[in-house]
């Protein structure tokens, strides 16, 4: 087992690192080293290789970890986090490698991992009861086997959506008169995605709660870097010459990953955003190196109509076992646990979409 603490140890990684089946471009050294040097609140990449070319890509943070019910985070403990970047093609015996440093943080958080998995299984396992979070949250993930034309992936879809895709395809125009799309592929690209992206960004409810697409130093670099190596693809619809929806995806090993979007709510009846996803999707077919799209984590409507196959994901989050981290796990424990219960008290009266809703249009009047 070969382990990086620093960015210089991750450096001479490079050869064997290149002979691990990563699945996310945020695992790529150049991408970790950057993502280093650009946050204030990553102490330093971490890399873990073993000998069966199984591995762990991460970062070094030292930062709040949020408990939240809804969009409110109640308790934030900070903490030194080891974020684990890349929890796909990783191999077990990387995952259990973890527990002969789990002592040099407070936590490891990883990524969404697929549920009953033997990754998932592996990652609770590294700590005992008093280790683990509870209450973690599972949450669905759809992707769409990409077909060899875009009119199949029409004719796949259930006759609602078939009606809705048509009638899109006529009306969005009509209500947009002059109307654009424009992808972006390379780095001369960053700064009319920036520009134009942000300024629809700006008035959606992700910029409310502190996320969604931004135009800070470190997301143009790491977009710079992406567009050189083929890693970032965005979409901007404009009307009339202004920006009304993007999508900003990554495309990496075979997969277009949809990462961030927004649209100005003045043109919400319209379902632009919907209406430049079946662009992304047509795009993404046209392709020959893509052969997924995966929407990524949630169950939104869109989701579930342009999917062919789903499945159930955890964020597992392990603790240390000493007084900091397990004392962390206790207090955001409760909360978890709140936030499960109302959740589950939503879903069984069918208000979770309603109290969503409101609660984004809420925090897009105060954007």
């Amino acid at each position: 087992m070969r382990v990086a603490r620093s960015a210089a140890d991750l450096d001479d990684l490079r050869p064997a690192w290149g002979e691990v089946a990563w699945e996310r471009e945020e695992a790529e050294i150049d991408y970790l080293l950057a993502r280093t040097r650009l946050r204030d609140d990553i102490v330093a990449p971490f890399g873990l290789l073993t000998g069966e070319g199984g591995g762990i890509a991460g970062r070094v943070e030292v930062r709040r970890l949020p408990a939240r019910i809804g969009y409110r985070t109640v308790v934030a403990p900070k903490l030194r986090i080891l974020r684990v970047v890349d929890g796909g093609v990783v191999g077990r015996d990387a995952v259990v490698a973890l527990r002969s440093v789990l002592h040099e943080f407070d936590a490891i958080v990883f990524p969404p991992l697929t549920l009953g998995s033997e990754l998932e299984l592996a990652a609770r396992g590294l700590g005992g009861p008093l280790q683990r979070q509870p209450f973690a949250p599972v949450t669905p993930r759809r992707r769409l086997r990409l077909p060899a034309t875009y009119e199949e992936f029409v004719a796949s879809r259930s006759s609602n959506t078939r009606w809705r895709i048509h009638r899109d395809s006529r009306r969005v125009p009509e209500a947009l008169g002059d109307h654009t799309i424009e992808v972006i592929r390379t780095p001369d690209g960053v700064d009319e995605l920036f520009r134009d992206a942000e300024r629809v960004a700006a008035r959606t409810y992700q910029r409310a709660i502190g996320a969604g697409f931004a135009d800070t130093p470190e997301q143009r670099e790491l977009a710079r870097l992406g567009l050189e190596h083929g890693w970032v693809r965005a979409y901007l619809l404009y009307a009339r010459g202004e920006p009304v929806a993007f999508w900003v995806c990554s495309t990496y090993h075979g997969t277009l990953l949809i990462r961030q979007t927004g649209f100005d709510s003045a043109y919400a009846a319209h379902r632009v955003g919907v209406f430049l996803l079946l662009h992304v999707i047509e795009d993404a077919i046209a392709d020959p190196a893509l052969h997924v799209v995966d929407f990524g984590p949630g169950d939104a409507a869109y989701k579930q109509q342009f999917s062919s196959e789903s499945g159930w994901e955890r964020e597992v989050v392990v603790f240390a076992p000493t007084l900091r981290g397990i004392g962390a796990n206790a207090v955001r424990t409760p909360v978890l646990g709140s936030a499960r219960l109302a959740r589950r008290l939503l879903d069984a009266t069918e208000l979770t979409d309603r109290v969503r809703s409101g609660w984004r249009a809420r925090l897009r009047r105060s954007s």
